[in-house]
């Protein structure tokens, strides 16, 4: 199942009278107790960034995810503006997430269910406020390490990898590369005193290396 619609979501609550909440969630779908508005937004945050490094998601609060049976698990939502949800989840995401944040209703007499639908990100990864980074792993939310920040971040090209130091000595450099540098350089600035410089002054000068390699 991909990520799941409230139809879905609505079919999934009928087999609480015989499993958990917490069995029925997978890659796509988390259910959450609800508490009150302002602890939960924090989770909701948290959750957010955590499907956008993902493939994105959503979030159920209102339910119990570990007591068995549909009248028990399901208590609802209240004392929540879902205008101050979206707002508060934007503000509290690096880069700002806009996500989506619904009510839905149910037949028990809590009322309604909180909904988060989150998008994939693409501009990951994203992180809290307070630098939390996480990623959705099956059916888990966990940090992300460094390797898998670093890539994301390449892979969206926030960082350039091109311009990253890599430790190595001027006999491992292609001697060729460098004497097109030189020609470069020799084409569009003649008078440049580089051109008759040595091969390390030359890298030195145009960026390629820093000083004290």
């Amino acid at each position: 199942m991909a990520v799941p619609s409230n139809e879905d979501i609505l079919n999934l609550l009928d087999k609480l009278e015989g499993s958990i909440a917490d069995d029925l969630e997978f890659r796509y779908l988390d259910f959450k107790p609800w508490n009150n508005a302002k602890d939960d937004m924090r989770v909701a945050v948290e959750y957010a960034v955590c499907f956008a490094n993902a493939e994105g998601g959503v979030v159920v609060f209102g339910v119990a995810d570990r007591i068995v049976g549909r009248s028990n698990a399901i208590h609802g939502a209240k004392g929540y503006d879902l205008d101050i949800w979206r707002r508060g989840i934007f503000d509290s995401t690096r880069p700002h997430l806009d996500v989506e944040v619904e009510e839905l209703a149910i037949p028990e007499g809590t009322g309604t269910l909180l909904v988060m639908r989150v998008p994939e990100g693409s501009g990951k990864p994203y992180g809290t406020v307070q630098g939390l980074y996480k990623q959705r792993v099956g059916k888990n939310c966990m940090p992300m390490d460094a390797a898998q920040f670093r890539q994301s971040q390449i892979s969206t090209g926030v960082v350039d990898w091109s311009g990253a130091t890599a430790r190595i000595g001027l006999d491992e450099l292609d001697p060729v590369e460098i004497g097109r540098a030189r020609n470069i350089l020799r084409r569009f600035r003649p008078q440049s005193e580089l051109v008759r410089a040595t091969d390390q002054d030359l890298l030195v000068g145009i960026g390629a290396v820093r000083k004290g390699w």
